[in-house]
């Protein structure tokens, strides 16, 4: 059985959920380029583009 940290795991569900449907975005603080605060979200703006992945503003 492979151990995951959560901040991992989170990042392997959200890259499943996004490969499955076409439809699935994120949308958050810093989750674009930073991958966001605990690095949740890194690598996806990449591979999945600035449509899908969206910085948003903090205010």
């Amino acid at each position: 059985m492979t151990q995951l940290t959560l901040a991992k795991a989170l990042t392997h569900g959200l890259r499943k959920a996004m490969e499955a449907d076409p439809k699935v975005l994120i949308m958050g603080e810093d989750v674009g380029k930073l991958g966001g605060v605990f690095r949740v979200t890194d690598g996806l703006q990449k591979d999945f583009g600035e449509d899908r992945v969206i910085d948003t503003p903090l205010a």
